[in-house]
């Protein structure tokens, strides 16, 4: 019999107590999975809706949540006329609750910027001019709303009509309700207003830090990211981030103390039959190895069960209705590889000690235990 069908063998001799310690680090590791998964999501959801509009830099107050504070938009004339702008586009965004939908992005975008380019018409129009009183919507946001070119839409005390459906490249875009800047300003009560500049820079001659150095000498109180770090930079989300990552902690701390109580009850179970193997003439080496071998079992069992459930998760909250067009959970070979990993590496930890005490057994004191 090799160590490995002994291994198993001893797994299978106290099925309920295996399937349990499976379950509790199985949970951790699912927290891990669907947590990460958030995060991650959140973070390429943003970063593919700048990539959509082709912006380069954001420019953004320098403290505040997801949802930026407003400043003034003129602003954004004076990073127009920053070295290295190729072109300047204010927009306002703000979070409200239309018709039957909780929470939905509401974009403000300055009419004539390249912010309207990147939208490509499905069906209906974009609006003529910044005056008329119409919105566009995102592919998702049309389908979460139950609405088409000509219908109205209740935007706080304003009923608008629906001009058009876009496809903005990217899920928050599509699953955004899209207004000329002026109307989302008298909507909200924030005229003269914006929380970010999406900037583009020319192609050749513009470094993106030094540009950015430049912008913010002109804007005081803001700060500018580059566009693909915009979200890794935000207070906001490195406060979710590490509120994940201390829920994951604790849940594979707890689900680690279990595995450690199973191979000690294990070990103790065992202590004349492992006083046996070592009479027999077994090195204490192997036995240590035995031991390990039982733990990582388990834990990458649990791995392997908590990536599963943490998909199923994700999948659950992919299609729940706060989530949709603000969100798409990252699923990746790298996180299921980071879940497993860690897995792993919770069982090393976790089998060291208890396998260190067997090791340490007097094999002549252990047979005599009755």
């Amino acid at each position: 019999m090799t160590l490995f069908q002994l291994t198993l063998k001893n797994l299978r001799r106290r099925r309920t107590r295996t399937l349990l310690t499976i379950m509790g680090i199985g949970l951790g590791i699912g927290a891990v999975v669907a947590l990460l998964g958030l995060a991650w999501g959140l973070e390429d959801s943003w970063s593919d809706a700048y990539k959509a509009r082709k912006t380069d830099l954001v420019v953004r107050r320098s403290a505040g949540g997801l949802i930026a504070q407003p400043f003034s938009e003129e602003i954004t004339t004076r990073v127009r006329k920053v070295p290295g702008v190729a072109a300047a586009a204010g927009l306002l965004t703000e979070v409200l609750s239309i018709e039957k939908v909780p929470m939905m992005v509401v974009s403000g975008r300055e009419w004539g910027s390249f912010l309207w380019d990147t939208l490509k018409v499905v069906e209906g129009r974009l609006p003529k001019d910044a005056s008329e009183r119409g919105v566009v919507l995102g592919t998702l946001a049309a389908e979460m709303l139950e609405k088409k070119p000509g219908d109205k839409l209740g935007l706080e005390i304003d009923e608008f009509e629906v001009l058009g459906i876009v496809d903005g490249g990217a899920v928050v875009e599509n699953g955004s309700v899209i207004v000329a800047l002026p109307i989302l300003q008298e909507m909200v009560l924030k005229e003269g207003d914006i929380n970010f500049v999406n900037v583009r820079l020319n192609d050749h001659d513009a470094d993106p830090h030094t540009v950015a150095k430049l912008i913010e000498k002109q804007a005081p109180g803001c700060r500018v990211d580059i566009a693909s770090e915009v979200l890794s930079q935000n207070d906001g989300v490195k406060t979710f981030q590490a509120m994940n990552w201390g829920t994951s902690i604790i849940a594979i701390l707890v689900g680690a103390f279990g595995v450690m109580n199973t191979m000690f009850m294990s070990v103790f179970e065992r202590t004349r039959e492992i006083g046996i193997l070592l009479a027999l003439g077994w090195k204490r080496s192997r036995i240590l190895r035995m031991i390990l071998l039982e733990s990582v079992s388990l834990c990458l069992a649990a791995g392997i069960v908590g990536v599963l459930a943490g998909l199923v998760m994700l999948k659950i909250l992919e299609f729940m209705p706060w989530m949709q067009g603000r969100i798409e959970p990252a699923v990746s070979w790298q996180l299921i590889s980071l879940a497993l990993g860690l897995a792993v590496a919770v069982g090393l930890g976790s089998g060291l000690y208890p396998a260190l005490h067997c090791t340490r057994i007097n094999p002549s004191l252990a047979i005599r235990q009755l």
